[in-house]
């Protein structure tokens, strides 16, 4: 075949990729449309903490379908890993299903991470100190989403498969090293969320040697405090923190009694129906238990 006749090839391949990356876009624009509004109506036919299955099977599905479309769309990596998180804490049962939908969360991560190191360098994502990572991802908009709820999906696969189990794999280190990155980036992100995340993984995550013995519990309340301060009106934050003062500093028991207290009784946000009212059961069962 001449030179010319492949140059024709080439030149139509390269014209039929072209012409299919519109149409990717748009059905992943679409798709993501239709996640957000699924999204959206999550907490239809909820029942207090416990989630309907359809609208957030739907929104996995939707963004399930725009990440296929766009593999580099960090965005729709996000969403599908909230809605992941969404339906394995709120809907799932089973300790399978829990399973299997946050290693379904631990893929996504692995894939939306490998696609923002190709952005910004291996090397740099794996720095030593959290405020050089942060830096490397400063002009990265979706990575705030993507470290939080990378950090929520693999730590409750950890707890999933048993903390211990996940300590030995790492899993800690990666949510630890996920928040601290967060709080350097922007530690007010959807409600001290780095923070809360660092707190929860240091009041719960066993203290292994070799593999987690940098858990300290007094940081957990530290940072759990810093949580509380940045967004006093979230409700897990006041939950997470009451909790590990009762696990960890029992002189502050009436304090953490009159957190639990609080948040038994709240009334659940508008935008935030089934995870306040988790909340709510929470800390209810935690008040008795204490009592």
């Amino acid at each position: 075949m001449s030179r010319r006749s492949w140059k024709r090839i080439a030149c139509g391949v390269l014209l039929s990729i072209a012409g299919a990356l519109p149409a990717l876009a748009a059905d992943a624009a679409a798709a993501m449309a239709r996640g957000d509004a699924a999204w959206d109506d999550r907490a239809e036919g909820a029942q207090g903490g416990h989630a309907a299955r359809a609208p957030i099977a739907a929104a996995v599905a939707a963004y399930e379908e725009a990440v296929k479309a766009a593999p580099g769309n960090l965005e729709a990596h996000w969403k599908l890993l909230r809605a992941l998180w969404y339906e394995g804490e709120y809907v799932a049962t089973t300790q399978e299903e829990k399973q299997r939908l946050f290693g379904r969360g631990k893929a996504v991560s692995e894939s939306a991470w490998a696609a923002v190191a190709k952005r910004v360098g291996a090397s740099k994502l794996a720095a030593e100190r959290a405020a050089d990572r942060a830096a490397a991802l400063r002009g990265i908009p979706e990575a705030p989403p993507l470290l939080l709820w990378s950090a929520a999906d693999w730590g409750l696969w950890g707890n999933a498969f048993g903390k211990l189990a996940a300590a030995r794999q790492g899993v800690g280190a990666k949510v630890r090293d996920w928040a601290e990155t967060l709080i350097a980036l922007d530690e007010r992100f959807e409600g001290g969320a780095g923070h809360r995340v660092l707190g929860r993984l240091h009041s719960e995550a066993p203290k292994v040697p070799f593999f987690t013995g940098w858990v300290d519990h007094d940081k957990a309340i530290t940072e759990l405090e810093k949580a509380l301060a940045i967004a006093p009106a979230e409700l897990s934050n006041r939950f997470y923190l009451a909790d590990a003062l009762l696990l960890h500093r029992p002189a502050a028991k009436a304090r953490a009694l009159s957190l639990l207290r609080e948040v038994a009784a709240a009334k659940p946000r508008p935008a935030s129906v089934v995870e306040d009212a988790a909340s709510s059961a929470d800390a209810a069962r935690r008040l008795a238990a204490a009592k």
